[in-house]
């Protein structure tokens, strides 16, 4: 199991473990997570799955993603993820994804944690390109990407439809 750890020692991060099924679902129910996700898991069971899926990742040569929990107090309050890794044709970027428990926003978190695993991405896959989406509506989510040194690309009108309304996403990047 991969374990970081950054410098403010407020929390670590750690490849993802069957007992985090609980605190994934949790940190995903509250209103700016639903209104945020394009899904979320309805029930523990669909949070297993999930879960499931993001274990299986760890022993593969080319995963699809690496996910990384966010452990505060011995807690799972959250995670951030790395996705569409060694895709054909895209191998040089992927996507970043986060998302923390409400009660521990506000902190510095989800920076910290954003710019850990990109760090470690970059290294670790050899890539040129980080790219992480958040509606414009989020600005939070875009405020994590800001301090941890993306830039700003650009919108997506349009981008995702989701209950029958097109939503719009900001697009920023950190390049190598």
């Amino acid at each position: 199991m991969i374990i970081l750890k950054p410098k403010s020692e407020k929390f670590f991060l750690r490849h993802f473990v069957a007992n985090d099924v609980k605190g994934f679902y949790e940190c995903q129910q509250d209103k700016w997570a639903k209104k945020g996700f394009m899904t979320v898991p309805k029930n523990l069971a669909a949070a297993k799955k999930e879960v499931k899926y993001e274990i299986s990742q760890y022993k593969k040569k080319k995963p699809t993603g690496e996910s990384f929990a966010i452990v505060i107090d011995g807690n799972f309050a959250g995670y951030v993820e790395v996705h569409d890794l060694n895709k054909k044709f895209r191998e040089h970027k992927a996507k970043i994804g986060y998302c923390l428990h409400e009660k521990f926003r506000g902190q510095g978190i989800t920076a910290d944690a954003v710019k850990l695993i990109t760090k470690y991405a970059f290294k670790k896959y050899k890539l040129k390109r980080i790219a992480g989406w958040c509606r414009t509506f989020n600005k939070a989510s875009a405020s994590v990407l800001k301090r941890s040194g993306f830039k700003f690309e650009g919108i997506l009108k349009n981008n995702k439809c989701k209950n029958g309304k097109c939503l719009d996403d900001m697009v920023w990047a950190i390049t190598k």
